[in-house]
């Protein structure tokens, strides 16, 4: 009877010590689980730290991020030079990790998403990181293909305003039109900000662009103004009584003229420095055409703005027999090319 009655007591005392082992296993497991969260989470920094400076010996090394750590949603970014993983939800939630890499780092459209890859690509001294593939332009622009410049240039010398405007239309025009043999036969000032070029396709007159302007007076570099185009736009009429144009064209396809996009894509190809700080021109840059005054004479460029930063950079190469300096590029802050 004795073991009868101690009998509950037995029970409730093998409850109470399986409960306690099976509290001490899950905090156990909690431990595990979260030591788990950590190893991963400082494992990913460090790997993405290395493959930065790997960028140096490899030609584009990539990094594919894991879609947990440990179980954890997180997220990635970068601050100075150093990766940085946060854990949002799940164990060690609220919790960061940090690796900083030997090397200088600049994001270029850089959004980590996990499950997504990581890509590393050096310029000059300092590495991009992107959550895309990296492409990088040839460092300059193509040679024009004659020796001697076509006659737009010499307009442009002369007229670097109207150049400006003409060669923004004739820019558009390419754009929006698919007819061959898009070009600029003639052009009006319809007052001192507004100008309207006659489009035509294969010699024949197709539409009417209104190009309007106005003028910034910020100094930037060397630059003590710029009359600069705020919008290109079709009024689909016919010029009369109109400035015959030179052609924006024969400048083009002769390398004497560059496009919007060709700037960009020099610019973007360029490692820059701004103090001790590494830039990078962003492929969404603001990119509008310029004509720039400096002490010397005025000239056809682009202006191209982001974050803070204007440059100004040549719309046309300067001839080597001229006797007058010509424009390539003056910036604000100052900027200057290390790649």
């Amino acid at each position: 009877m004795d073991d009868a009655e101690h009998m509950p007591f037995y029970v409730l005392f093998g409850v109470i010590v399986a409960a306690m082992l099976a509290g001490l296993f899950i905090v156990q497991y909690n431990r595990q689980l979260e030591a788990r969260v950590d190893e991963q989470a400082q494992a990913l920094v460090n790997d993405l730290a290395r493959i930065s400076f790997t960028a140096f010996s490899r030609e584009q090394p990539s990094f594919l991020l894991p879609q947990t750590l440990g179980g954890s949603n997180y997220e990635l970014s970068v601050d100075e030079n150093t990766f940085i993983v946060h854990i949002k939800v799940g164990k060690q939630s609220g919790m960061s990790y940090y690796a900083t890499a030997n090397v200088p780092l600049i994001e270029n459209n850089f959004n980590p998403v996990p499950g997504n890859s990581v890509y590393f690509k050096q310029s000059g001294d300092v590495v991009i990181i992107s959550s895309s593939p990296i492409t990088v332009q040839p460092e300059n622009l193509w040679p024009p293909i004659t020796a001697t410049p076509p006659e737009f240039y010499y307009f442009a010398k002369e007229n670097a305003k109207a150049a400006t405007a003409i060669a923004s239309a004739y820019f558009e025009a390419r754009n929006r039109y698919s007819e061959e043999n898009i070009d600029v036969s003639a052009y009006w000032w319809e007052n001192e900000n507004n100008l309207r070029a006659q489009i035509t396709s294969n010699g024949e007159n197709l539409t009417v662009f209104w190009v309007t302007g106005s003028e910034n007076n910020t100094v930037v570099g060397k630059v003590e103004n710029a009359w600069i185009v705020d919008l290109v736009d079709n009024v689909a009429e016919i010029l009369v009584d109109a400035t015959p144009c030179y052609s924006p064209d024969n400048a083009y396809r002769s390398g004497w003229l560059y496009s919007p996009a060709e700037a960009l894509a020099y610019l973007r190809s360029r490692t820059w420095m701004s103090g001790d700080t590494p830039v990078v021109v962003p492929e969404n840059a603001s990119v509008r055409a310029a004509a720039a005054t400096t002490n010397v004479s005025i000239y056809p460029t682009y202006c191209v703005t982001f974050d803070g930063y204007v440059i100004y950079y040549r719309a046309m190469p300067w001839w080597a027999q001229e006797n007058s300096p010509g424009f390539v590029f003056q910036s604000e802050p100052e900027l200057e090319a290390v790649a």
